[in-house]
């Protein structure tokens, strides 16, 4: 860091001492060292209940419901959640211990996607976060509108929970870990309720689910979404631990996180699938659906409680708070990785410019566009994280054999020490490829995706792996033999 940026550095920290805004993470995306870590660290437990307050949320119960939607019936959506969900939650348990670096998710991707292919990582990953504050917090807008009949427009509710989840990420770091380690609790209770006041009206055998290559397509399309939703976390988990104590053992890490996104995501998705079982059986509940979306049999299943129903229905609402703070904390995180002149933004303006943009996205989509719409997005950025994860994987196990100190911490921010990126570039090309044959969304079905039953399946992810993991170890040997790095 040159004389300029850290007089800069130093002023910002002043200023932000005097807001009473956490100071550690005005810096940004520097790495924090070994020693900074001895003082006001974070600890493993946080890993857990960071996680538990960002997955029991009305998010998570509202992706249960897309087997049902999709024609599956409850018991074949309540086989492939679990089964899905045991494996897709031990990779972003995995990139979580990568916080033992000092390193955010996406600066460390720099060393296999090279310094200027990592560029790809930083754009995917803001137009992630962005789509998925949008549909998380278009969810919990849902809640409040199905709440007042209508009388609180979607929109409206979308501001309430993004300033709500802006006034969180600007304090800070310690700020979110203190609130996050009870902010779970509450929607916990609320599903607790909703699933005890209404287990009688949720019906396994409500519909029969299709079966030969149309049912195989259907449980596959729903395989995707749930697998989606679990790694959608790949791009900013180790973000949250980079303030843990370097002689932190890894497992632990792993295992707080891997409980922290599992066990929410297994209870509250089954809950979801139970939930719409209720839509299938029952035509008032079906008119609730059709008009306030996962509100209105939420709501449905609420009303025995009374005016405790209500205030869980707020509850339930409010739980897209901490489901969207790791997107826009992050976004400032993805955001600075640009280059040295991103450095320079404060943090706290890049997470009011996520903000923003969400708001935006989220406003417009919920007044303008179908939900499908902002689906389709997000499943293509889906896609991109099979690659992100195939990438990172293929450098640390195949090329640095599985050892971090082939790593060189301190030259995250030198270019001439890091690689261009070609294999990187090349093996999202291909992925892509991958993704464009086997994709099923709203507007398009790729030529291998519609081989599978009347409608085609969701077969992009499996691709996206086959051709991203054959391809990369060929294209990174290749940038090594030629470029030496």
């Amino acid at each position: 860091m040159d004389i300029k940026q850290q007089l800069f550095a130093d002023k910002s920290s002043d200023k932000t001492d005097s807001a009473s805004i956490e100071k550690g993470t005005i810096r940004g995306i520097e790495r924090v060292t070994d020693e900074e870590r001895l003082s006001n660290t974070t600890h493993v437990w946080n890993a857990c209940t960071f996680w538990l307050s960002a997955n029991m949320a009305v998010a998570t119960l509202s992706t249960g419901m897309v087997g049902g939607s999709m024609g599956l019936s409850f018991w074949d959506c309540f086989a492939i959640i679990p089964v899905v969900n045991i494996a897709s939650c031990l990779l972003p348990a995995w990139t979580a211990s990568f916080g033992l670096t000092g390193l955010r998710m996406t600066t460390f991707s720099r060393y296999s996607f090279g310094y200027w292919g990592n560029l790809l990582v930083v754009i995917f990953s803001m137009a992630s976060t962005t789509g998925w504050n949008a549909i998380n917090s278009i969810s919990g807008a849902s809640v409040l509108t199905a709440l007042f009949d209508g009388k609180c427009p979607q929109w409206a509710g979308v501001l309430i929970i993004c300033t709500a989840v802006w006034i969180i990420c600007v304090l800070g770091i310690s700020w979110i870990h203190r609130l996050d380690a009870f902010l779970w609790i509450s929607p916990f209770v609320v599903w607790c309720v909703a699933a005890g006041t209404r287990a009688k009206h949720f019906h396994g055998n409500a519909v029969k689910s299709p079966t030969g290559p149309n049912g195989a397509a259907a449980a596959l399309s729903f395989l995707a979404v749930v697998f989606s939703f679990a790694v959608s976390w790949i791009n900013c988990a180790a973000d949250y631990n980079v303030k843990m104590p370097a002689n932190t053992p890894r497992y632990k890490i792993f295992w707080a996180t891997y409980a922290g996104i599992f066990v929410p995501t297994i209870l509250v998705q089954t809950l979801g699938a139970a939930l719409y079982s209720g839509v299938q059986a029952n035509a008032a509940w079906k008119h609730a659906c059709l008009a306030y979306g996962v509100g209105g049999p939420l709501k449905m299943a609420s009303e025995p409680a009374g005016g405790f129903g209500k205030f869980f229905m707020v509850l339930a609402a409010l739980s897209s708070i901490p489901n969207n703070i790791p997107n826009n904390y992050s976004f400032a995180m993805h955001a600075q990785n640009f280059g040295p002149w991103a450095l320079r933004i404060p943090r706290v303006i890049l997470v009011t410019f996520g903000f923003a943009a969400a708001v935006i996205v989220g406003c417009c989509a919920a007044r303008f566009f179908p939900e499908a719409t902002l689906q389709t997005f997000l499943s293509i950025i889906g896609y991109w994280t099979v690659v992100h994860t195939v990438v990172v994987t293929g450098e640390h196990f195949i090329f640095r054999r599985g050892r971090w100190r082939l790593y060189d911490l301190d030259a995250w921010s030198k270019q001439d020490l890091l690689p261009f990126g070609w294999g990187a570039i090349g093996a999202f090309c291909f992925g892509f490829l991958g993704a464009a044959l086997g994709m099923k969304i709203t507007w398009y079905t790729g030529p291998v995706a519609e081989l599978v039953g009347k409608k085609g399946a969701n077969l992009g992810h499996e691709l996206t792996f086959a051709f991203s993991a054959l391809t990369f170890p060929l294209f990174r040997w290749l940038e090594k033999k030629y470029t030496g790095k």
